[in-house]
């Protein structure tokens, strides 16, 4: 039922995604003067690079959740730090225009993320603590404890 949810989630926000995407390809420009004035522009491509990274980055954030539900809170976090410092590195060297270097980075840094997640998420490693030697005293606790769960 859990990855029945996330890929019901992931595909959601990919529906979601491809029809911002789209809209922005369409009238993304139009929208942005209505709601930010004349004095400011912006072009369908711009739009369309960080609608797609906006994509990914959501579901980065549902892959996160789904591993740190699996109690991989430390290694989801590296890929988060590993990303940011591409990201970081990818517009320090970047020599062209500065916003389309946040606007590929960005992308690019979510594609990365949203990748590395799914294998932590695919691959969990098991918890030495989360580990209950049958008949034990923490076997008796952890079903106590489920017990009051359901009640």
């Amino acid at each position: 039922a859990f990855r029945t949810s996330l890929t019901s989630t992931m595909m959601l926000i990919a529906a979601f995604a491809t029809a911002t995407t789209i809209g922005v390809l369409l009238i993304g420009p139009q929208v942005m003067q209505l709601a930010f004035g004349d004095k400011f522009t912006y072009d369908r491509l711009g739009l369309a690079i960080v609608s797609v990274g906006m994509g990914f980055y959501l579901c980065a954030a549902s892959l996160n959740q789904a591993a740190l539900a699996q109690g991989q809170a430390r290694r989801a976090a590296v890929p988060w730090v590993i990303c940011a410092t591409a990201f970081v590195a990818y517009n320090l060297l970047y020599s062209g225009d500065p916003f389309r270097a946040v606007e590929v980075g960005f992308t690019g840094a979510a594609v990365l993320l949203s990748a590395m997640l799914w294998y932590v998420y695919s691959h969990p490693h098991p918890n030495a603590e989360d580990e209950i030697e049958p008949g034990s005293g923490r076997e008796v606790q952890a079903r106590l404890e489920a017990l009051d769960e359901i009640a």
